[in-house]
Parts: structure tokens; sequence; C-alpha cells
């Protein structure tokens, strides 16, 4: 499944507005914001209809998914948006995980826990917030719900960051290796940040594939918001994404830009592999052929270098070491 998707459900008490465009979307925040209305009130137009005195707009179906029998019910539905309410505990399943990544449905989740099989991106983590009386909506009796991003990340300047963590072990940490120098390391994989983010005793600054990470940035969250930790995370959406705008190759950008038109959910868990498949596809046959395991010298010549940290915030290139 691909594209994107608006979606508005409402009856007379309250409005829903939701965006959806990747496979997986999911919903937390805050209790009493309205998750659980929303569930009942798919499910209540799923099995009656209009009847129900509720309204659906959507270009695709919308399915509620629940019960025992989740899987026989989830291996009948094709090229649907499936929302699951919180008290679904299989969603932290490995057996869940292993039909999501085969489904050609986009799936929207309701949970309070970081769904560790999962692969989900950062931006794609969402409370609900009342938008009822805003200029817009201030004249009518209903109560009215948007999404919002529960993660916005500012890269912090208020502090000297001493060492530079990135999960990537490979041709990204190469890069940043290279142009920040020993005060780069890598915590070997996603799940192994957290673990870096406290044990080190200096300010941090922590770059992740933000595609990917979804379900490891709740803890590390918590983690800096109760030990007011220095850190600050840079989650672009991959280091594949970086390169791919960069300009060092002849890239579509409308692929870039409407991403969600193009990489499928059934083939592709996360934008992270899309960006990494489509980086690969477009190199060979270049002298900038990509290989995930080891970057490639061509991308470490100081034009390509150039080219790739204009791509990069302000503050991580004034962390640059000085060219020898």
């Amino acid at each position: 499944m691909i594209g994107k998707y608006d979606i508005e459900i409402y009856n007379k008490k309250v409005h829903y507005f939701l965006t959806v465009k990747r496979n997986i979307t999911v919903i937390q925040g805050f209790s009493a914001t309205g998750k659980t209305e929303l569930i009942r009130l798919i499910s209540q137009y799923e099995s009656f209809g209009t009847s129900s005195g509720i309204t659906l707009k959507s270009d695709v179906p919308c399915k509620v998914l629940s019960g025992p029998d989740w899987e026989v019910v989830l291996k009948s539905i094709s090229n649907s948006i499936i929302f699951i309410d919180e008290n679904s505990t299989f969603t932290k399943s490995k057996d869940f995980a292993e039909l999501l990544s085969e489904s050609d449905n986009y799936f929207v989740i309701v949970t309070r826990d970081d769904l560790y099989e999962l692969s989900y991106s950062i931006d794609e983590i969402y409370g609900l917030k009342d938008v009822s009386d805003t200029q817009k909506y201030k004249s009518f009796h209903k109560v009215y719900n948007e999404m919002y991003k529960l993660y916005n990340f500012e890269l912090n300047r208020d502090y000297n960051v001493n060492t530079i963590i990135t999960e990537d072990s490979n041709s990204g940490f190469d890069f940043y290796h290279h142009i920040f120098g020993d005060k780069c390391i890598t915590s070997n994989g996603k799940s192994k940040i957290y673990e870096k983010v406290v044990s080190e005793k200096d300010a941090i600054l922590a770059i992740v594939d933000g595609a990917a990470f979804g379900a490891e940035i709740g803890k590390i969250f918590r983690y800096i918001k109760s030990n007011k930790k220095d850190c600050v995370i840079y989650a672009p959406e991959s280091f594949e994404y970086i390169l791919l705008c960069s300009n060092i190759l002849d890239v579509d950008r409308k692929i870039l830009d409407e991403t969600y038109n193009y990489a499928n959910s059934n083939e592709y868990i996360s934008w992270e592999r899309f960006y990494s498949k489509y980086l690969v596809d477009i190199s060979q046959g270049t002298i900038y052929k990509y290989n995930k395991g080891k970057l490639n010298s061509s991308y470490l010549t100081a034009g390509s270098i150039e080219k790739i940290v204009d791509q990069l915030p302000d503050l991580l290139n004034e962390l640059r070491i000085q060219p020898v």
C-alpha cells in the first residue's frame, strides 16, 4: 500500500482529523484525550455504517482489529487502514510484527507502550489534542481533535557537546567519524543508544535514523527529562536520506518529498530501508556506488563532504574537526 490519506470521522459530539502516510502510525499521549473514543467510532461505523450516526471520510476502508482471532482477521484485510486499541496486547508480539511486515495495509496503533518489535518513525508518533477553542472551530458546540507530533527536537546550543554517538557502525559511522574525529563513537545498534546516553557523563549528541527509531525514543526522552541530562537528539530519516539530499547523485526530488507514494508498505518495513535500496540502485555504475557496510571513499572527498555537510544542522557543522 502506498499513499497519503486524510481521515475525518465525526458524530454530533466529537470530530477527528487524522493524516496517515506510512505503514505504522502510533498514537500515544495523555489519558482522556479521545484515543479510545476514536477507535469506538470507527468500530461503530464499520458495524453499522451511516445508521450509526457517524460519518467517516476516507479514500480507503478503515477497520478495527481486535480480539483473540486477530491473526485470522488480519490475513483477510487488504489495502485498508487498520486501527488497533491500546488494550490489544498482541501489538507487542513477534507474530504481529511478522504479519505486519508482510501486510499491504497501513496501521494506526493506539498504545501506551514502546513497541520494540516494530520499526516505526519518530515523526509518526502522535498525540491527540482538542482544538475546539481555535479560531476555526470556537463557534461550534463540538469537540474537535487533531493529531500533533509528540517528539520535536531542537538542537540546543546551550552546552558544549563532548561526545557524539551514532547508532550506525557502518557507512554512517565512517562519515561522522571522518568529520568529527574521535569524539564520535558508535553504539553498534539503535537498541544500545539508551545505554550510551545513560553511561556517558558528558554532554551528548546522539545521531539516529529517525525513520526506524520510534520504539526507542520514548525511553530516551523520559530519561533525559527526568534526569535533566545534557543530550541532543538529531534524527534525520537516515544517513542514506542525507546522501540522497546532498545532490551528489542525480536524485528525483519528488521521491524524497513524497516518499509515501513510492515506499510500498509490504516491501519496506520502514522508509529507512526504502532510502537504502534507492541509493544503492541509483549509485550503481557510478564512482559513488553505495555500500551500507563500508562508505565509498568518493563520499569523503572535499567536494562531497561539503555537499553532505550542507544537509546537516548548523550545530553539527560547528562540531566538525578542522581539516588537517
